[in-house]
């Protein structure tokens, strides 16, 4: 039930702050042509690209270390890890601009000083995240919750002034998001200064094993922009920046349900975390039962996200966009199977294989990425969206079955497992005995 209560103010959180920007969403869609919505879906491209090496993925590293180390470690491990996340990010802004202006079609021509300015906002990101994923941790939702939603209005705020004040079109959104993000990760370091979470410190060891840490899940990361952002590239480069704007004017929609997959992952995880650790034979199970009961769920609640979405995207999206309709189904049926990924991820991430699980998602990455280059060849941009769904179904299918080959779980008992979890069943040896006894 404690699981269920933060999952329920996690879901909150996350439906009102993605609820802003839908709210921006039917503005935006009427302001601005396609073409210039195209430069705000290149923009968020950019810094998706920029993400897995502005930061070196330390939140996750800040994340599991609550669980793995000392009290008294804590605040130092950190310090080092916001260093560092700091560092890496002003190393990456030059070689992001470098980049765009050798290949400028894969943005639809947005001008490369933006691409320092993505990189910048994927690096306060990274340090927002820190603070987030550490409350998380911490079993502290109500924390989280209201630092993710101000984050989100700041956003849309400063948007809305350069946007409709000041008239800057796409330019005004890319900047409201670029300077909120700033911002925001400037109010993460006071909260962790003031707080003492984190003390500023360069320790060489923590240096060391968080570079350890992330540098392996730079593939991974990077394996999992190619998975979520290659339909929107090569819609880019094939198709150019008016359709770019409807397709990424779709797939904002269509986020509805990776957001509310995020929401149940941002509770699992530390009950995951807590009964990895234990070890224990019932905890295993209990592991295994919510990944067995996940896919369906996931599903079902797609079915009936598509459902409302189908109602309402006329409204939200405008009559310029109507063509984005007919592809929110695959979007949402994407975002149904990240949700079944992020139950599998983790144990990779508490196991600290992140190396293994870099592998899985580079080949799916290689693999959906022919899938979505044949279909968009065959589709246009329908092909793409259908790509996006079959892209992220490879890596949930790759990442659990090289789970289940890597990870010491009773991944063939699901019956058990299933029970287990439903009734909260105690087993009084599960190597010998096949039945289920209550808890007292």
């Amino acid at each position: 039930m404690k699981v269920f209560r933060a999952g329920a103010i996690y879901a909150a959180a996350n439906v009102a702050s993605a609820a802003v920007p839908f709210l921006l969403l039917p503005l935006l869609t009427r302001v601005l042509s396609p073409a210039e919505y195209g430069h705000i879906v290149a923009f968020a491209l950019l810094m998706t690209f920029c993400m897995p090496f502005a930061g070196l993925s330390v939140h996750a590293a800040v994340g599991v270390a609550w669980f793995s180390r000392p009290r008294d470690q804590i605040p130092a491990y950190n310090g080092t890890a916001l260093v560092l996340a700091i560092g890496a990010t002003l190393l990456v802004a030059p070689i992001a601009v470098l980049i765009v202006m050798a290949a400028p079609s894969l943005v639809a021509d947005l001008p490369a000083p933006w691409a320092a300015v993505a990189a910048l906002t994927a690096g306060a990101n990274v340090i927002l995240q820190c603070r987030l994923v550490l409350w998380q941790s911490q079993q502290q939702p109500f924390k989280n919750a209201l630092l993710q939603v101000t984050a989100s209005v700041l956003n849309v705020g400063l948007s809305l002034i350069a946007v409709l004040w000041l008239g800057w079109g796409a330019a005004g959104r890319n900047g409201g998001i670029a300077l909120s993000a700033v911002a925001m990760a400037s109010g993460a370091l006071i909260i962790f200064a003031v707080s003492r979470d984190a003390v500023l410190s360069i320790r060489v060891d923590y240096l060391k094993q968080q570079i350890r840490y992330g540098l392996p899940l730079i593939p991974h990361v990077m394996a999992g922009v190619i998975l979520a952002t290659v339909d929107r590239w090569m819609v880019s480069t094939q198709l150019g920046s008016k359709i770019l704007g409807i397709y990424g004017a779709g797939a904002q929609l269509g986020m509805v349900m990776t957001i509310l997959a995020d929401a149940f992952v941002k509770a699992y995880n530390p009950w995951l975390y807590a009964r990895l650790k234990t070890g224990d034979a019932s905890d295993k199970l209990r592991i295994v039962g919510v990944i067995y009961i996940a896919a369906p769920i996931f599903l079902g609640l797609a079915a009936a996200v598509e459902v409302g979405l189908h109602w309402t995207s006329g409204l939200l999206l405008g009559p310029r966009y109507a063509e984005a309709v007919q592809m929110l189904p695959w979007f949402v049926l994407g975002g149904a199977f990240s949700g079944v990924y992020f139950c599998t991820s983790s144990i990779y991430f508490f196991q600290e294989r992140t190396a293994l699980l870099a592998s899985s998602s580079v080949s799916a990455a290689a693999l959906g990425a022919i899938v979505v280059w044949v279909l968009i060849l065959t589709f246009g941009a329908q092909g793409a969206a259908i790509g996006y769904a079959a892209t992220q179904g490879i890596l949930a299918l790759f990442a659990t079955t090289v789970a289940i080959r890597s990870f010491d779980l009773p991944w063939f008992e699901p019956r058990r497992a299933i029970a287990a979890l439903l009734h909260g069943a105690y087993i009084s040896n599960p190597l010998e005995s096949p039945s289920l006894q209550d808890r007292p």
